[in-house]
């Protein structure tokens, strides 16, 4: 079963790039020809970035930070955990080195070394491709099929770190959207803001904000009834860009418990790996 943070992390992450739509305003026209031209070359950069599988090219380090919040918005939890990612014929491993920072040990080293352990095995013997998988059911693919769930406009060009990027605001096409898979619930509520580098067509920023509550687990045990959050790329060499910040906050019900969490997570020390 899908966990709730990854869940709203599968709004913003897909494979090499991903999608997911926030901002408030009034909704937008169809899509102009310069903005399909835009998406369209968004879409090729993605499909091409995807092929040249830039994740397992890097190791890197990686911050995790989860922050629970009581009824009154207080501060109830505060954990930060660090991460060693590295590939591993070709499949990114993010090992855990640190909690709050010192090192790990005691039950947290044990479950890291038993986790360890499985994903040997998984690479030794991959299972088959499960259409029930839960990986398939909330990943987030940036595509044509995902982008015909939109309408969008330019709303003008920004710059990301120097860099200037095509700002798209995305909504909803009004009407019954389709719902296939648990995540569709959240992506025909969302809208935003997409920004992409001018120059490359990468996926520099995404910025989501939902806009009525979620049913979760096709409303069986939850709901999601708020969420918002932040997604950013950037370039690290040559024609690379990867992940650096993932940055979500949701209130989710389960069952009759109440979560309000936001998690952060940091990609940094990036380093090229020798072929």
């Amino acid at each position: 079963m899908t966990k709730p943070a990854t869940f709203l992390t599968s709004l913003l992450v897909a494979t090499a790039t991903a999608i997911v739509i926030g901002s408030a305003g009034p909704a937008p026209e169809a899509p102009t020809p310069e903005v399909r031209a835009i998406i369209g070359k968004a879409v090729e950069r993605a499909a091409w970035a995807q092929e040249q599988d830039f994740g397992g090219r890097y190791r890197q380090s990686m911050t995790h930070r989860t922050v629970e919040f009581d009824g009154d918005g207080e501060v109830a939890e505060d954990e930060l955990r660090g991460y060693a990612v590295e590939p591993h014929q070709g499949v990114p491993y993010a090992k855990l080195v640190t909690k709050n920072g010192d090192p790990i040990s005691g039950d947290d080293l044990d479950e890291e070394t038993e986790r360890w352990e499985k994903f040997l095995e998984t690479l030794a013997d991959p299972p088959e491709a499960d259409d029930d998988d839960d990986d398939d059911d909330t990943n987030v693919i940036f595509n044509e099929d995902l982008l015909n769930r939109y309408t969008a406009e330019l709303v003008g060009i920004r710059e990301v770190r120097g860099r200037p990027a095509f700002v798209l605001a995305f909504e909803p096409r009004p009407g019954k959207l389709p719902v296939h898979r648990r995540i569709d619930q959240a992506l025909n509520k969302s809208r935003g803001e997409i920004w992409i580098d001018e120059e490359t067509y990468e996926i520099a920023r995404v910025t989501f904000n939902l806009m009525e509550p979620v049913r979760l687990w096709w409303g069986i045990l939850g709901r999601l009834s708020e969420g918002n959050g932040n997604f950013e790329r950037t370039p690290i060499s040559g024609d690379a860009w990867l992940a650096t910040e993932v940055d979500v906050y949701f209130q989710l019900r389960v069952l009759f418990s109440t979560s309000r969490r936001r998690e952060t997570t940091v990609w940094d020390a990036f380093e090229p790996i020798a072929d």
